[in-house]
């Protein structure tokens, strides 16, 4: 199961940092028309909203979590034994891959439905399907569930 959180995460981070330089690419693009020639490109902001801060916001999950690079706040904490930390954090971790399963399959359940009506932003001069970002949310959840049961698996070991 660890390797498969290690690499559905390289996976996730690879895709997330094509998209992240495609973004830059894009909207630098779009400012240089604007600046230079005057000329706007409907839905850029939609487009970076909708698709490319979700990917850049959802796929990652689990990699940071993996890194252990979330924010930590120990201050009722700091004073308790190395043991009693670490039950803490284990329970905390339960509890967050519990958060996880129920977000994960949640937006599972938004991303059919939005498959199913064909979810869609009115622009004013083209309709941008926006249901595929919904899958996206939820794979990147999904990521972060398979990490956090792995890292809850792993740390029950050193309990």
């Amino acid at each position: 199961m660890r390797q498969f959180a290690l690499q559905l995460n390289r996976v996730f981070l690879i895709i997330s940092g094509i998209v992240l330089v495609i973004m830059t690419l894009q909207i630098g693009l779009v400012a240089l028309m604007r600046g230079l020639f005057n000329i706007a490109f409907d839905g850029n902001v939609e487009i970076a909203k909708y698709y490319y801060m979700v990917v850049l916001s959802a796929l990652p999950l689990g990699a940071v979590q993996a890194a252990r690079e979330h924010v930590f706040v120990e201050v009722f904490t700091q004073w308790m034994s190395a043991s009693a930390r670490a039950v803490i954090d284990w329970l905390a971790l339960a509890f967050t891959t519990i958060y996880s399963a129920v977000l994960a399959w949640g937006c599972t359940l938004a991303a059919m439905d939005a498959f199913e009506t064909r979810e869609f932003y009115r622009l004013f001069r083209f309709d941008l399907i926006i249901w595929p970002s919904r899958w996206v949310l939820a794979l990147g959840l999904f990521g972060f569930l398979v990490t956090a049961c792995n890292m809850l698996i792993s740390r029950r070991k050193k309990l």
